[in-house]
């Protein structure tokens, strides 16, 4: 009897349940089991129910697959939320050791004690809320350094001391520190928070100087943008809302008339109604399909008389002053050899010279002219030129081929100095520049919307000291 080798499907079968096997296998990594085991007991966990012997399978506890040094895969945690858990522990500096954290929520708890500046060890935390606790003390001034924070609550605590922590988040979409003990002034560098979509103050009775209400919509427009809304309008909108509701239906239930009586009416009116809309909407069809046809007619005359007159351009000075010079003619003396020979030079540049002459026939009328000039540039400038701009074998190394977003995405890493030119690191400046090369970012955005406009980019190039 001949030997039948084994089907495709039967060795796929196989390396798919080893594949499966081997996820299976996957562990947390010992840093990060090492710092939940300490973090859940002082958090006070621990008296409610005891830890499970692996902790991403813990109700608020969420682990990805990472690649470790060695080259294989480990879990890490990336989120803890624990949400209204009565806890009353505080939060331990073991969370600095958990480098894969992407989300902190500890709401509606007792939490106490200040929050640990090991905190800012946390690069790739995305959202820290801490609302509705008791911690107390100052915000780390650190806390800064978390550049991908894009929700900050620290609302409902006893935090203390000044705001100076508001100083470089890009990607910050709300922040509230409503109903704390902070003090002195709102920085100014909260506009140069481009995301910003929502921040409240409120609450913070020592906070000096100009705070942003909407009771106060002309004061505030002239100090924050319009996108910045505070949670107080919130509420006192909704509680007109609630009043009106309720005082409508009674008021209309009140003067309300029998339905027999209206009705007749009430259907006369309806079709009136929609007699009027429908004229309404046929003259602004008809205003606008006759707009439109003629400007594509203007448009098409324009086209059809510059080609009967000649698209073609007489070669000659270009005039950028039509209003004064009204013909091309007047500067006729330009064609000659020496026609700026005896003009004044008023000015000199990289591009060329500029001279004062008084236009013919004009009575006395002046005139700036410029000459551009391009020197030609020989092998040696074009090649010490091209120096400048990175080359093919810097690109190698990375994974855009655009210097724009290779820029970007090294700002948004966890170590920004690599745009840096190590030949001007050690001078004291690395903030500084550091801060530029962010306002560049800005200012280089895919969407022209979100880009600063020149007030923005004033107000965040007054940070830079020097």
């Amino acid at each position: 009897m001949a030997f039948t080798p084994p089907k495709p499907s039967l060795s796929l079968l196989t390396f798919l349940s080893l594949l499966l096997f081997t996820y299976a296998r996957v562990n947390l990594d010992h840093s990060d089991l090492k710092a939940f085991s300490i973090i859940h007991n002082e958090l006070g966990i621990n008296g409610q129910r005891s830890p499970s012997t692996t902790p991403c399978n813990n109700p608020g506890v969420f682990c990805e697959r990472r690649l470790s040094n060695n080259n294989t895969y480990v879990l890490k945690i990336t989120r803890l939320i624990f949400k209204s858990q009565r806890l009353t522990g505080f939060l331990s500096p073991a969370v600095g050791h958990l480098s894969e954290l992407k989300e902190l929520s500890l709401p509606n708890n007792q939490l106490v004690d200040q929050l640990p500046p090991q905190i800012v060890d946390c690069k790739k935390l995305e959202i820290l809320d801490l609302g509705n606790n008791q911690f107390c003390g100052e915000v780390p001034f650190e806390l800064s350094k978390l550049l991908r924070l894009r929700i900050l609550d620290l609302s409902n605590n006893k935090f203390s001391g000044n705001l100076s922590f508001l100083k470089q988040f890009p990607n910050l979409e709300r922040l509230s520190l409503a109903n704390n003990l902070f003090t002195g002034i709102v920085p100014k560098s909260i506009r140069s928070f481009r995301n910003l979509q929502f921040f409240d103050f409120s609450g913070n009775s020592f906070l000096e100087g100009p705070v942003p209400l909407m009771s106060k919509a002309g004061s505030t427009e002239s100090q924050y943008p319009k996108r910045y809304i505070l949670e107080e309008n919130n509420n006192i909108t909704k509680g007109h809302r609630n009043i009106s509701s309720a005082a409508g239906p009674t008021a209309a239930s009140a003067q309300a008339p029998s339905p027999s009586s209206t009705e007749g009416k009430h259907h006369k009116g309806k079709n009136g109604r929609r007699k009027l809309s429908g004229w309404i909407l046929g003259f602004l069809a008809g205003a606008a399909a006759g707009s439109i046809s003629g400007f594509v007619f203007s448009v098409m005359f324009k086209l059809a008389l510059a080609a009967i007159r000649g698209g073609g351009r007489d070669s000659g000075p270009a005039i950028f002053s039509p209003h004064v010079i009204k013909k091309a003619e007047h500067l006729a003396f330009l064609e000659k050899e020496d026609g700026l020979a005896n003009l004044e030079v008023i000015g000199r540049g990289g591009c060329g010279e500029v001279y004062k002459a008084e236009l013919p026939g004009s009575n006395g009328k002046m005139i700036a002219i410029k000459k551009i000039i391009q020197p030609p540039r020989d092998a040696t400038e074009l090649t010490e030129e091209d120096r400048k701009l990175p080359s093919d074998e810097f690109f190698q190394t990375t994974r855009e081929m655009s210097l724009v977003k290779w820029m970007r995405n090294v700002m948004t890493s966890e170590s920004p100095m690599q745009a840096i030119d190590p030949k001007l690191m050690g001078k004291g400046y690395e903030e500084q520049m550091l801060l530029v090369l962010k306002i560049a970012c800005f200012c280089t955005l895919d969407d022209p919307k979100q880009r600063p406009n020149s007030k923005d980019i004033r107000c965040m190039l007054s940070q830079i000291k020097h």
